[in-house]
């Protein structure tokens, strides 16, 4: 039993990465249009087309009938955003736009459409909205204490704004980090539903190095890399010198 629901499992995941690689890819605040056409060879009269978009859910995203926009039953979440292209509408374009993007509207839409004189209404299309945005460029920050070689040493990577939750690579001496213990990635979200992404590296202190790092939007196919920056590293024995050579000047007046 336990071995039938692991395959089921493993289904229903593969079912779902399916449906998320033929989703919209959709940028938070910028306008998609989502795509739906009805394919004819006659003119079609405006006056006679009925529409109606609407979330898997069963709210009204937009309604058009014959000729003119109905939006009095239109969801509040879409108030003010939705539009079709009235121009195209006789040649079976469909489509609609739908401005301001937010993480909210990551829904299934429907589209039915009816001419006048029939019965019921034909279904055409099934979309869904897959949400992006980019991150901001990172920025790396190395510890407030000095790096003493042969000593671990500590360095945090900042990036904000981004959608959906990234990978973090992070690379020394040009050099990508293999060991994930090494790293701690932690994320947050913001009101819009944003995510900052803080990662912390820890090294082994071998000598002076070149710190950078890549924080990686997979479903924007996007990368963004920090400055590399320099950290130097003190050696212990100078340092030990240093001391050796104050605790005699001072011996040297007492």
């Amino acid at each position: 039993m336990a071995h039938m629901w692991r395959n089921l499992c493993l289904i229903l995941l593969s079912l779902a990465d399916a449906y998320a690689e033929d989703c919209l890819p959709a940028i938070i605040g910028e306008t998609v249009e989502i795509p739906c056409s009805l394919h004819t060879t006659e003119s079609l009269k405006t006056e006679d087309i009925s529409l109606e978009w609407e979330t898997s859910k069963g709210d009204i995203v937009h309604a058009f009938v014959k000729g003119e926009d109905h939006l009095s039953n239109q969801d509040p979440q879409f108030r003010g955003r939705t539009q079709l292209f009235r121009s195209e509408l006789s040649r079976g374009n469909f489509s609609l736009s739908l401005s301001n993007v937010s993480a909210a509207d990551v829904v299934w839409y429907d589209c039915r459409f009816s001419r006048s004189g029939e019965e019921s209404s034909t279904f055409l299309c099934h979309q869904c909205l897959q949400i992006a945005e980019s991150y901001s460029v990172p920025v790396v920050y190395g510890q407030s204490a000095p790096m003493l070689k042969n000593k671990e040493a500590y360095f945090t990577c900042v990036s904000t704004g981004g959608f959906p939750a990234p990978k973090v690579q992070w690379s020394v001496n040009k050099q990508p980090v293999q060991d994930s213990r090494r790293v701690d990635t932690r994320l947050s979200r913001d009101n819009r539903g944003l995510y900052s992404v803080t990662s912390v590296l820890t090294v082994n202190v071998t000598g002076d190095m070149f710190v950078s790092c890549t924080v990686e939007n997979e479903r924007l196919t996007e990368k963004r890399t920090s400055a590399e920056i320099e950290f130097c590293s003190l050696h212990r024995v100078l340092i030990m010198t240093t001391k050796n050579e104050q605790s005699r000047h001072h011996d040297k007046w007492h």
